[in-house]
């Protein structure tokens, strides 16, 4: 590890603001991150709901709907989606605790990716907190099916993701991406992979209530063997990327980084939500440990608390978009 600090839990160190659209509600929002002390982790607050009802703790259980994004909801009916840009955001810079207050029901979905996230997350730095982190790491291996779709958890002695896409006749074809969170770089290689979707099925989701805040600024329209937006991919295989970030915000639901090797083929957020849902219903699946405790049992080779520095490395990467976002 890079430091002692690593092994502790941490907040963002100032608040940043966000203003953006809706992806499915086409409702503007005001999302305001703020730091905190409590070290229960990410927690949401919809600031139109009654006080009372308002707090809603990132976690699987809490998980509502998967279609076309994460949602989750508290036990009297509150609920925010498309959560998972920002919960990849947040556990990709090292971020564990911190409070989102949302004016409305769905997170921005900014232009498509986590990287406006990570720029304004980075701006606002980082604080440690006198908690020692934890992990779960894996015993056995845990799996979920639906037909040919798979996703699965396999034990490792550090933290993967590896995804397999097949979209046949459309220009992404069959496409896979691997990210090693101790050896790859975030912010180069995952913040900024977008969303996409099907020119052939947006009328159906917009008659669904979907999509109603899609636009080509803010995810990648595919039309069978073309891509309609004029911007360039950022990436060859920015569809597979986008899968592994997607999969990245929806496995922090479990509330700890899960030390195991992540394999999909074909997945999503109802795959994603069931594996996470069923590593946890079987303790015998996981064990529960801290940091220091972990590079005692593995060695020092581990290097989980890297995360932890990513927030100075994306100041590197990327310059502010102050209409993006504000900060005090």
């Amino acid at each position: 590890m890079n430091s002692m600090k690593s092994y502790y839990q941490t907040t963002i160190d100032t608040q940043v603001n966000f203003v953006g659209i809706g992806l499915h509600s086409g409702e503007v929002v005001i999302l305001k991150l703020k730091p905190t002390a409590d070290t229960r982790g990410i927690v949401f607050k919809r600031m139109d709901a009654p006080l009372k009802h308002r707090e809603i703790l990132a976690r699987q259980y809490n998980v509502s709907n998967t279609t076309l994004s994460t949602t989750l909801t508290n036990e009297f009916g509150t609920s925010v989606s498309t959560v998972e840009h920002l919960m990849a955001a947040l556990y990709g810079c090292g971020i564990d605790n911190a409070i989102v207050e949302v004016d409305g029901p769905e997170i921005p979905i900014l232009d498509g990716s986590a990287k406006d996230f990570v720029i304004n997350i980075a701006q606002a730095g980082i604080r440690h907190l006198d908690k020692e982190r934890s992990i779960l790491w894996v015993r056995r291996k845990v799996e979920v099916n639906d037909g040919d779709n798979t996703a699965v958890l396999l034990p490792s002695l550090s933290q993967s993701f590896s995804v397999n896409l097949d979209f046949p006749d459309t220009v992404i074809g069959q496409q896979s991406y691997t990210y090693d969170t101790v050896s790859s770089d975030f912010t180069k290689q995952l913040a900024s992979a977008r969303t996409f979707g099907f020119l052939e099925q947006i009328a159906g989701l917009k008659a669904a209530g979907l999509v109603k805040g899609g636009l080509l600024s803010n995810a990648i329209l595919v039309d069978k063997h073309k891509i309609i937006n004029e911007e360039p991919l950022r990436y060859k295989t920015e569809f597979a990327r986008h899968k592994v970030l997607d999969a990245m915000g929806d496995l922090a639901l479990a509330g700890y980084p899960i030390i195991a090797d992540y394999h999909s083929y074909k997945g999503g957020h109802d795959l994603n939500h069931k594996l996470v849902s069923k590593l946890m219903s079987d303790q015998r699946n996981w064990c529960l440990m801290t940091y220091s405790e972990f590079e005692v049992l593995v060695g020092p080779k581990f290097s989980a608390g890297r995360s932890s520095n990513l927030a100075a490395e994306c100041n590197d990467q990327y310059e502010p978009r102050k209409q993006v976002v504000s900060s005090r």
